[in-house]
């Protein structure tokens, strides 16, 4: 029979991060590229004198990427937050170690 340890604060590994979302920069990308793809085709349909069948598409394309860059600045305000707090647990784990005789003693012992 094995002995499993208790997952108390003390003893639990911080492993790698999952990542929850796109990183910093690929959701700066997306928000860019989103936002050029919307002043282009509301551009276009302003200056041009297209058919109405191919101003309506050019403005659901423009009003997708509209979507599409608030989705990217949401996903960068996100990877910044999350940044954050990843950096902020890595500090305090470094912070929190003791060695010698202030090093923790394993419970029971």
């Amino acid at each position: 029979m094995t002995h499993t340890p208790y997952d108390t604060q003390e003893n639990v590994a911080v492993g790698a991060s999952k990542s929850r979302g796109p990183s910093m920069p690929v959701a700066l990308t997306i928000a860019f590229v989103g936002a050029v793809i919307a002043v282009a085709s509301t551009m276009t349909v302003i200056k041009n004198d297209f058919s109405i069948g191919i101003e309506g598409l050019l403005a659901a394309i423009s009003l997708v990427a509209f979507g599409v860059t608030a989705y990217g600045l949401i996903q960068a305000v996100l990877a910044l937050v999350d940044n954050a707090g990843e950096r902020r647990m890595r500090d305090r784990e470094v912070t929190e170690r003791r060695h010698g005789d202030r090093a923790r003693k394993p419970k029971g012992q």
